[in-house]
């Protein structure tokens, strides 16, 4: 029978063993060849392995193939990260130096942060220290003082008229003039800008109703000359207030903080002289978070820029002159 083949007479029967298939096949009329075998590249169990340093090829692992195209794997075990063949204390090392790898940079960036700041403070100091300015704190205390002890509204008429004489073209006109509520520090006050720039400022200023609460702390010179009222000042520090009166003149120096208290009826002439939007930050901040009254915070940016814009015109003139 066919498979099978006959022993003697045969009383066992064994498989024929079968012939190995070709290698090529017919399909149709063409004849088609297998495919060549893929290398296959391994290292002999008993053979030493490469020697290590720069250039050296790692040893495959027994049995395995390298992929036409593959790369060769990478020190530290087959199959394995770089991280993997290092040992213990090497590891965490370079999982530290990674780390401040990323921390390098970000400490980096906030020390020219700092850096950057503390220049541009540097410089603005100096450019209020060797500036010209259009106002002297004297000039001021001493027009409101000739005229303290007058009604309010009468002495602010005869000082705006007198600054116009002394300072054209730096007072705004009287369409411009508007008294606006100021919240700032826990009180409640109203001012009358008359003059604004980057580093200085003149305003009226007073209140109707009793009033007080924080000064603020501003990078900033303010001198207060009193027309009326009382003003009571508690300076940081101390332990008794001192009070005011027509005539006097209040110094609030850069940089520090008093409390200050007014009574109904207090009006005053007030000139600055600093950096001037450090004040006006500190006297919206109530404006922004408290009262929310958008329309007196409208009103103060736009006599302040009025100023500014009064202040620039005056500026281009005296170039073209």
């Amino acid at each position: 029978m066919r498979g099978m083949t006959r022993a003697g007479r045969g009383l066992s029967l064994l498989p024929a063993p079968r012939s190995p298939a070709p290698p090529y096949r017919w399909h149709g009329s063409h004849l088609r060849l297998p495919p060549p075998p893929t290398p296959c590249l391994r290292r002999h169990p008993e053979a030493p392995s490469p020697p290590g340093g720069p250039g050296s090829v790692p040893p495959l692992r027994a049995g395995a193939a390298l992929r036409p195209g593959a790369a060769w794997p990478r020190r530290g075990g087959p199959g394995l990260s770089p991280r993997a063949g290092r040992s213990g204390a090497a590891r965490r090392g370079a999982e530290r130096s990674g780390g401040m790898g990323v921390a390098g940079p970000w400490v980096l960036r906030v020390g020219l942060g700092l850096g950057a700041l503390a220049l541009l403070l540097q410089g603005l100091r100096g450019w209020l220290a060797c500036k010209r300015y259009e106002f002297q704190p004297a000039e001021i205390a001493e027009l409101a003082r000739h005229h303290a002890g007058l009604d309010h509204e009468l002495a602010f008429s005869k000082i705006i008229v007198e600054l116009r004489k002394k300072h054209p073209g730096h007072i705004l006109p009287d369409e411009d003039l508007q008294w606006v509520f100021v919240n700032a520090g826990g009180w409640m006050g109203s001012m009358c800008l008359l003059h604004a720039s980057l580093t200085e400022y003149v305003l009226l200023f007073g209140t109707a109703i009793d009033t007080g609460g924080h000064s603020g702390r501003y990078w900033a010179e303010i001198y207060d000359t009193i027309i009326s009222g009382t003003f009571r000042q508690w300076k940081e520090g101390t332990t008794r207030s001192e009070i005011y009166y027509p005539g006097d003149t209040i110094v609030h120096q850069a940089g520090e903080a008093t409390s200050v208290q007014w009574s109904a009826g207090t009006w005053m002439v007030e000139y600055g002289r600093g950096f001037i939007p450090s004040t006006l930050a500190f006297a919206l901040t109530d404006t922004l978070f408290s009262t929310q009254d958008f329309i007196t915070l409208f009103y103060t940016l736009r006599a302040y820029t009025k100023g500014l814009l009064l202040e620039a015109n005056a500026f281009f003139s005296t170039l073209g002159c």
